[in-house]
């Protein structure tokens, strides 16, 4: 059985964070979780998201026109950025 994969969203100093469980760590995985958790919350509540921040991971980062996690932030109209290679800082680790 391949092992889990838990992808959390959200900040050590937020007041909220999301996860669901996966059974791999792909694009499509990480574009369901804004989907199914991330997007509705903030529609919820009256706030557009229009920027998300993530690593160079390749679930987040691919070629806009063939990768999932990429055509679903361009159908949402959400920019993309991403953290600096090899700087744990921007990921909020150290």
């Amino acid at each position: 059985m391949p092992r889990s994969t838990a992808t959390p969203v959200g900040r050590r100093s937020s007041k909220v964070a999301f996860a669901k469980l996966y059974d791999r760590k792909t694009p499509l995985p990480a574009a369901d979780l804004l989907n199914d958790r991330v997007v509705p919350f903030f529609d919820q509540h009256g706030i557009r998201l229009l920027r998300v921040l993530t690593d160079r991971g390749t679930e987040y980062c691919g070629n806009p026109q063939h990768h999932e996690y990429e055509l679903y932030l361009a159908l949402e109209d959400i920019d993309h950025t991403r953290t600096r290679a090899r700087s744990p800082q921007t990921n909020g680790i150290v």
